[in-house]
């Protein structure tokens, strides 16, 4: 079984690495283009493509590796609501298990991740992420503040609505991030008790989003989501290549209005910090019970999860016909193969220019 699930884990990548490459090249640079003729529509035909990708991740994610998702809470379901997603940080694979919730809600083609500035250096999906809007945090607080504004700004221009997914502990848990994150908490006057199941949140960077997201009039909700693993935990993306799978996946969701949060600054940080040692308490029971409440009532229904099975497998299915098509058109046309060409030299272009504009001296961590 071990053998097998490894292998598993062997063929994910593999096809995420070239149904990335082939998305970047062939969907995501072409429509790069339709920024300098029309900026809404090209936020929301990139969205749009990356929505369709992620769908496809979350196919290979249930139907190929088996994992089952388990929701439980307020529902997600009315439309263009613009949110900030508040997420612990249990695994290295969070952000990426999260995809299964919000497909569930179409709610992909909106999702934007805030990530470490790091993930952007990578090939491919780095560059994707680059393109898509996805918000890199440096965690120094100079560059981060600036980095948040002009993303902002950047979402408000887009007239489209976006839901926002942030990780306020700033790294995933382990020991080591946990005894750190327990020490510095406890020097703070706030301090209430350690933590065991997740770490204590940064308030900075949160305070900062919210404010500058009401001050554009783009954030309807913030939506905490608690998420919790049954089986196998694969803490790292190696984990995954080893064939350590989740059995099941649980969400627990809290939407809150943004109207119900405080307005200062300090009372933000203390809503963040009470949200969080409700969090701590409700996996210290989710541990126990593996159950964070009784299932939605709306995931219990058998028609719509296998609505929701046809169109990521479609998905699937129109984006492996995407490849063969254009794996063809490689191999047949010397023009393809001088724009793939010219593709390569841009993206490494644009990857330099990334990488320059991270030298940028900074100060001031964030806390």
């Amino acid at each position: 079984m071990n053998l097998v699930n490894s292998l598993k884990g062997l063929f994910f990548y593999l096809f995420l690495t070239v149904a990335a490459l082939f998305t970047l090249i062939f969907a995501f640079t072409p429509a790069a283009s339709l920024i300098f003729i029309h900026r809404q529509f090209h936020f929301r035909i990139c969205s749009f493509i990356v929505g369709h990708f992620l769908l496809v991740i979350t196919c290979l994610l249930e139907d190929f590796l088996n994992i089952r998702v388990v929701i439980t809470g307020d529902e997600l379901t009315k439309p263009n609501v613009r949110s900030i997603i508040l997420l612990n940080h249990r695994t290295r694979l969070d952000w990426m298990y999260i995809w299964m919730l919000q497909s569930r809600f179409k709610l992909l083609d909106q999702l934007k991740i805030a990530l470490k500035s790091g993930i952007k250096r990578i090939p491919i999906i780095g560059w994707g992420c680059y393109h898509n809007g996805f918000l890199f945090l440096h965690r120094q607080w100079e560059k981060d503040q600036d980095e948040m504004k002009k993303t902002i700004e950047y979402y408000k221009s887009s007239q489209t609505p976006v839901s926002l997914l942030i990780f306020p502990e700033g790294t995933n848990l382990h020991n080591k991030t946990k005894l750190k994150s327990n020490t510095y908490a406890s020097k703070q006057t706030t301090f209430n008790r350690p933590y065991e199941y997740c770490l204590h949140p940064h308030t900075t960077g949160f305070t900062y989003l919210l404010k500058t997201m009401r001050s554009n009039d783009i954030i309807d909700t913030v939506d905490d989501i608690t998420i919790g693993y049954e089986g196998e935990i694969s803490v790292t993306e190696l984990d995954l290549l080893k064939g350590h799978f989740p059995k099941i996946i649980h969400f627990h969701i809290k939407r809150y209005d943004v109207n119900e949060l405080p307005e200062e600054d300090e009372q933000v940080s203390e809503w963040l910090k009470k949200c969080w040692d409700e969090k701590e308490n409700r996996l210290e029971e989710f541990y126990t019970t593996y159950q964070f409440d009784l299932p939605s009532k709306r995931f219990r229904n058998h028609r719509t999860e296998a609505n929701v099975q046809v169109e990521r497998r479609l998905a699937l299915l129109l984006l492996i016909i995407f490849i063969i098509f254009w794996s063809y058109c490689f191999v047949a046309y010397t023009s393809v193969k001088l724009y793939v060409l010219a593709i390569v030299i841009f993206q490494s272009a644009v990857q330099i220019i990334i990488n320059v504009d991270d030298q940028r001296p900074a100060d001031h961590r964030q806390d």
